[in-house]
């Protein structure tokens, strides 16, 4: 995960700040009750910053293979997925929990095989 590795880049630094930013973000969207960390302003505000940097800087190796046409963790709660712009400078990016489980996946249940004897 990219917010769990050294950063050797200004790039990779610029990133992980912005990054860190969304997710306590996010945190503090969950405290004051927001079910959606999307609905709460101050989430949105960072999001917006992270779209504006990638406006005018390209993102690192690491961000693009993370988050990028992909959905990638931001810690424990949260998933994020940066969307490239199809025309103009600006893309999307999507923030929500990850904490609830699919509806249509069935829980697996592990079982330890009995060992011969």
């Amino acid at each position: 995960m990219i917010l769990a590795k050294v950063h050797t880049t200004p790039k990779q630094r610029d990133e992980f700040r912005l990054l860190v930013a969304i997710r306590f973000a996010c945190l503090m969207a969950l405290a004051k009750g927001h079910t959606d960390p999307m609905d709460c302003p101050r989430v949105q505000v960072r999001c917006n910053e992270l779209v504006k940097h990638f406006a005018y800087h390209h993102p690192s190796p690491a961000f693009y293979r993370q988050f990028i046409r992909h959905t990638g963790e931001l810690g424990l709660n949260f998933c994020l997925r940066f969307t490239e712009p199809q025309q103009g400078l600006y893309g999307k990016v999507m923030v929500w929990r990850n904490e609830q489980a699919a509806t249509n996946v069935h829980p697996l249940q592990l079982t330890q095989a009995e060992q011969p004897t």
